[in-house]
């Protein structure tokens, strides 16, 4: 079967016995969507966080993570996730596409395909597309959507589907923890 003339590109893949690694896809070869947006959209709203953080806020002004979308597919395994972009692949050609795939947690025994979103109209996009794929594909658990770094703002700010642009704190006492943890990954991130 010849492959379409549109492809999903995959970031270099780690070897690595454990899976709790990431690796990035684009529909752009040079990943450019991707590396454009981990140092003027993803660092500057982790910066923001902080900031707001160190300032002893009540609410946290989101700033562009309001409107950032990840669809994620949850998946049984790394062999899953790649048919899973093949799929993706192969039925719409054409759409701008980025995203990651694996998982951060050496604990778990799933892993996840997370395609990025700007707007909420990309998002549903994707997540209808993703309901289609699972037509073929029985290896797809669930599909989730969620709003921005998950990991950074739902302990802080709870369901991410009643925030607002400025939403307040519902979990004040996650905020010196969740500081800490904004510091080392920012330090990591200018090495």
């Amino acid at each position: 079967m010849a492959r379409p003339e549109w492809h999903i590109y995959l970031a270099k893949i780690p070897y690595a016995r454990e899976t709790n690694y990431w690796v990035s896809f684009e529909s752009d070869p040079k990943l450019s969507k991707t590396k454009f947006n981990i140092y003027n959209r993803c660092l500057p709203c982790i910066q923001n966080l902080c900031q707001q953080l160190k300032e002893g806020r009540v609410s946290i002004t989101l700033g562009t993570a309001y409107n950032c979308w990840k669809v994620t597919a949850i998946m049984c395994d790394m062999d899953a996730c790649i048919a899973l972009l093949n799929e993706f692949e192969n039925r719409f050609a054409g759409t701008h596409v980025w995203g990651k795939f694996g998982s951060g947690r050496p604990e778990s025994i799933t892993q996840a395909v997370v395609f990025h979103a700007e707007n909420i109209r990309d998002r549903d996009w994707i997540h209808a597309a993703l309901e289609q794929c699972t037509q073929e594909l029985a290896s797809i658990l669930d599909i989730q959507i969620s709003r921005a770094c998950a990991v950074l703002y739902d302990d802080l700010l709870g369901d991410w589907d009643k925030w607002q642009e400025t939403t307040p704190i519902k979990n004040p006492e996650k905020a010196d923890e969740l500081l800490e943890k904004i510091k080392k990954i920012l330090y990591q991130s200018s090495m």
